[in-house]
C-alpha cells in the first residue's frame, strides 16, 4: 500500500524546486510538440512511405525475376503471389503520400502513373512464361521492366528529398517559437503551485478509485485469461478460473498439484521434459499443449515465462495459455458430420502410440463406395451427397465404443479405426457394416455387382509390436482395398 501523504509531500517539494530554478515552459512544449507532430504527420510519414515504396518496387522486380526463373507452376504461382503482395503494400504507401504530401500533386500523379503502367509489363512477362516463352520474358524483365522500375525509383526519390527539405523548414520554425515560449514560461511558473494543490486533491480522491479498478481488472483477468503461477518444479501455486474452466476442474483441484504444463496427451512426458530444458535456463518457452477430458480434446497456445527475484534468481514460472481449439480444428466434415481427414491424421497417430504402450491391436479399414462416379453421373451430385450422408450415418452408428472412430478422408472414401479385435472379429464386424450399407437399398442402376449401392472395404490389423508408421498402415489398408475392389462389394483384411 502506498503512503499517500509522502507521495503528496514529495511531489510538492519537487515542483517547488523546479519552480525555484526555472519554470518549465508549457507554451514552448505545446508549440514544439505541434511542430514535431507536423514533422511526423507530413515530411517523415511521406519520407517513410516513399522509402517503403522503393523497397516494395525492388522486391516486386526481384520476384518478377523469380517468375522468369520459375521451374514449375508452383514456383511461378508463388512468385506471382509475392509480386501481388508487394504491389498491394506499395499501393497503401501511395495512399499515404496522396494524403500527406505537401508538394506539387503532379509529382505524385506522375509517379503513380508509372507505377500503374508497370503492371501491363509484368502481366506480359507472366503471360510469356505461361506460354513457355522464357527468352522473351527474360528480355522484357531485364530491359523494359528494369528501366521502368528505375524511372519509378527516381520519381519516388523526389518525395524523400522534398520531405527532408520540409522537415528542415519546420525545424527552423520550431526554434523561433522556442525563444518566444521561454518568455511566457516565467509567468506560468506562478500558476504551478495552485495547479499542484488541485492535483493533490485529485490524486488523493483517485488513488482509492485506482485500487478499485485494479481489483476489477484482476477479476477480469481471473475470469477471462488462462494463467497459472508455478513453482520451480512446475507445481501449481495459483490458477485463474478461466484456466480451471478450460481444464474442467476447480482451483481447489489444482493448487499444489503437478501441472505437467497442463498437457495430458500421449506425448506429455516428452513435452514436459523439453519444456524444462528451456525454462530452467531462464528462457521463455512457447508452444502448443493438448488437454483431453474424456473424448473431448482441447488445444492451447502456451507461453511459460520464468519468474526471477530482485537478484535475478529463478523462483518459479508464469504459464499463460490461449484456447486455440477452434483454430486448431475444424474436426468435422460438413456434409457427413464424420471426422475429417485432418482429424484422422491426429487420431491415428495418437491411437497407435497408445496401442503400442498398452499392448493391444488396432484395425484400420479404408472404405470406398463402388462405382460412385457412375452413380453421380447417373443420378446427379445432389443425390450423390444424399447417398454419402446415408453411408456415413451407417458407419457412425456402427462405431459406438469410446475408442472407435469414423472418418471421411476423401470424396467417396471413408476410414474406420477401432481397437482390441483380431482378424476374424474385424472381418465379422466389417462385413456387417458392408451388409448394412447394401440394406439401405439405395438404387444404383449402373453398378455391375448389385442393384443397390455397395461398398468395398480393405483393412489392416496393426499389431502392438509392429513399428509401422500411420502412413504405412494406410498404404497397407489401401492395398487391401485395392484387392477388395477387384470384385467389389466385399471385405479384404491383411494381418
Amino acid at each position: 500500500m502506498f503512503d499517500h501523504k509522502r507521495i503528496a509531500i514529495g511531489f510538492i517539494s519537487i515542483v517547488l524546486l523546479v519552480v525555484g530554478l526555472s519554470s518549465t515552459s508549457i507554451i514552448q512544449l505545446a508549440s514544439i510538440t505541434k511542430d514535431m507532430d507536423q514533422l511526423y504527420q507530413h515530411p517523415f510519414s511521406v519520407s517513410n512511405a516513399a522509402k517503403s515504396i522503393n523497397f516494395h518496387l525492388v522486391s516486386m522486380h526481384r520476384h518478377m525475376k523469380d517468375v522468369v526463373l520459375a521451374k514449375n507452376n508452383k514456383e511461378l504461382n508463388y512468385a506471382v503471389k509475392q509480386v501481388s503482395s508487394h504491389e498491394h503494400l506499395a499501393q497503401k504507401n501511395f495512399d499515404i503520400i496522396f494524403e500527406r504530401y505537401l508538394g506539387d500533386k503532379s509529382d505524385i500523379n506522375s509517379a503513380y502513373r508509372l507505377f500503374i503502367n508497370w503492371k501491363p509489363i509484368r502481366d506480359e512477362v507472366i503471360q510469356l512464361i505461361q506460354q513457355n516463352n522464357i527468352q522473351a520474358a527474360s528480355k522484357i524483365t531485364l530491359d523494359k521492366g528494369a528501366k521502368h522500375v528505375g524511372k519509378l525509383n527516381i520519381q519516388v526519390d523526389k518525395f524523400v528529398k522534398f520531405a527532408f527539405e520540409k522537415a528542415e523548414a519546420l525545424h527552423v520554425r520550431a526554434q523561433k517559437k522556442e525563444r518566444f515560449a521561454l518568455i511566457g514560461s516565467i509567468a506560468l511558473s506562478f500558476l504551478v503551485i495552485s495547479l499542484v494543490t488541485g492535483f493533490l486533491v485529485y490524486l488523493w480522491r483517485n488513488l482509492i478509485k485506482v485500487q478499485k479498478e485494479k481489483a476489477h481488472k484482476n477479476h477480469l483477468i481471473d475470469q477471462h485469461i488462462m494463467i497459472a503461477t508455478l513453482d520451480l518444479d512446475a507445481n501449481i501455486i495459483d490458477a485463474s478460473n478461466a484456466l480451471c474452466r478450460f481444464l474442467g476442474c476447480t482451483q481447489k483441484d489444482l493448487i499444489g498439484q503437478p501441472s505437467h504444463f497442463f498437457d495430458n496427451s500421449v506425448d506429455a512426458t516428452e513435452q514436459e521434459s523439453a519444456i524444462f530444458q528451456v525454462i530452467k535456463t531462464g528462457k521463455r518457452w512457447r508452444g502448443e499443449i493438448q488437454h483431453q477430458v474424456d473424448k473431448h480434446i482441447s488445444w492451447a497456445s502456451s507461453s511459460i515465462i520464468p519468474n526471477n527475484d530482485e537478484n535475478y534468481n529463478l523462483i518459479g514460472f508464469t504459464n499463460i495459455l490461449t484456447d486455440v481449439t477452434n483454430k486448431k480444428l475444424s474436426i468435422e466434415d460438413q456434409l457427413t458430420t464424420l471426422l475429417n481427414r485432418r482429424r484422422y491424421g491426429e487420431i491415428i497417430t495418437r491411437e497407435m502410440k497408445l496401442a503400442r504402450r498398452q499392448s493391444y491391436n488396432l484395425t484400420l479399414a479404408i472404405i470406398d463406395i463402388d462405382f460412385f462416379k457412375k452413380y453421380n453421373d447417373l443420378y446427379g451430385h445432389p443425390n450423390g451427397d444424399v447417398a454419402l450422408t446415408k453411408v456415413a450415418h451407417t458407419l457412425k452408428t456402427a462405431m459406438h465404443r469410446p475408442n472407435d472412430y469414423a472418418f471421411r478422408i476423401g470424396g467417396e472414401e471413408f476410414a474406420l479405426l477401432f481397437s482390441e479385435t483380431n482378424k476374424e472379429d474385424s472381418g465379422i464386424f466389417l462385413n456387417n457394416i458392408r451388409k448394412e450399407v447394401e440394406a439401405l437399398h439405395i438404387s444404383h442402376a449402373d453398378s455391375t455387382v448389385c442393384e443397390w449401392l455397395t461398398i468395398s472395404i480393405g483393412a489392416q490389423i496393426i499389431h502392438s509390436n509392429n513399428q509401422i508408421s500411420p502412413e504405412q498402415a494406410y498404404i497397407l489398408a489401401d492395398k487391401a482395398l485395392y484387392n477388395a475392389k477387384d470384385k467389389r462389394n466385399r471385405v479384404v483384411i491383411n494381418d
